[in-house]
C-alpha cells in the first residue's frame, strides 16, 4: 500500500506528498508527486551538485502552479552561485484563497561541505525569504544543516534528518576542531537565527561533536522540541 504524507509547504498551502510509487522524485529522495503535476524547469549539474528548478501544479495560485528548487550535493562555493541565480528566476504564487505572496521553497539534501559557503547560503535563503524543507529520507548534515537555519520558514518531514557537528579541519591524519575563530561565529549565527536560548543550547550540542561521522541527529519532532523548525 502506497503511504501518503501530508506536506505544508507554506502555512497557507498545501499538498499530497507520496512516497515510492510517484514519478517525479524529489532529488535525495523516493517521495515526490505524479508526473503530470510536475514541469522541470531546470535541471543544473556542477562536479557532483546537482539542483532543479520544479514547477507543480497548484490550484489555488492566481497563476495555476508553485515553483521550488531541489539541491542534491555537496556545499561549497557553486552551490550559492546556483542557488542565487535560480532563486532570481523563481516565479511566485499568488494566492487565491488569502490574495497574498506564497514563499518559494527548497529540498535539501547534502552530507555537508565548507562551513563558509553554508553561512554564505544560510543568508541567501534569508535574504530571498524562502522555506528550507527536508522531507523524508533526505539527510542534512554538516553545512547543511547551517544552511537550512538561513530559511525563513523550516519544515521537516517523515523520516528526514538534520544533523549538526563541531567546524573541523582535516589534517590529512585526522580532524583538528581547535577554535581558529570559527566557534564564536557559528554561535552568533545560531543565535540570530533561532534567538538567544535556542541558539545557544543549539551551539552547545553541536560543539560537543568533534567528528566527520558523527553529530547531533534530529528528527522532525525533536527540531521542532528546540525550535530550529517553525511549523
Amino acid at each position: 500500500m502506497i503511504k501518503r504524507f501530508f506536506l505544508k509547504l507554506i502555512p497557507l498551502v498545501s499538498i499530497f506528498l507520496t512516497s515510492c510509487a510517484a514519478n517525479h522524485q524529489i532529488l535525495g529522495t523516493t517521495y515526490g508527486w505524479d508526473a503530470d503535476k510536475v514541469q522541470i524547469i531546470a535541471d543544473i549539474r556542477v562536479s557532483d551538485l546537482r539542483v532543479r528548478h520544479v514547477r507543480l501544479k497548484n490550484s489555488d495560485c492566481a497563476n495555476g502552479f508553485t515553483e521550488h528548487l531541489e539541491l542534491s550535493g555537496p556545499i561549497g562555493p557553486d552551490s550559492s552561485e546556483v542557488l542565487e541565480r535560480l532563486l532570481l528566476r523563481l516565479e511566485k504564487c499568488n494566492s487565491k484563497s488569502s490574495g497574498k505572496n506564497i514563499v518559494n521553497s527548497i529540498y535539501l539534501n547534502s552530507n555537508g561541505g565548507y562551513l563558509k559557503d553554508g553561512f554564505k547560503m544560510g543568508e541567501i535563503f534569508r535574504k530571498y525569504s524562502v522555506q528550507t524543507i527536508i522531507t523524508g529520507r533526505q539527510s542534512c548534515a554538516s553545512a547543511c544543516s547551517v544552511a537550512f537555519l538561513g530559511g525563513r520558514f523550516r519544515s521537516m518531514y517523515a523520516d528526514g534528518l538534520l544533523i549538526f557537528h563541531s567546524p573541523y579541519f582535516d589534517t590529512g591524519i585526522g580532524i583538528d576542531c581547535a577554535d581558529y575563530g570559527q566557534v564564536n561565529q557559528l554561535k552568533n549565527y545560531f543565535t540570530d537565527k533561532l534567538g538567544t536560548q535556542n541558539g545557544a543550547y543549539l551551539h552547545t550540542r553541536t560543539m560537543s561533536f568533534c567528528s566527520k561521522s558523527k553529530g547531533w541527529t534530529l528528527n522532525s519532532d525533536a527540531a521542532k522540541l528546540f525550535g530550529i523548525t517553525t511549523d
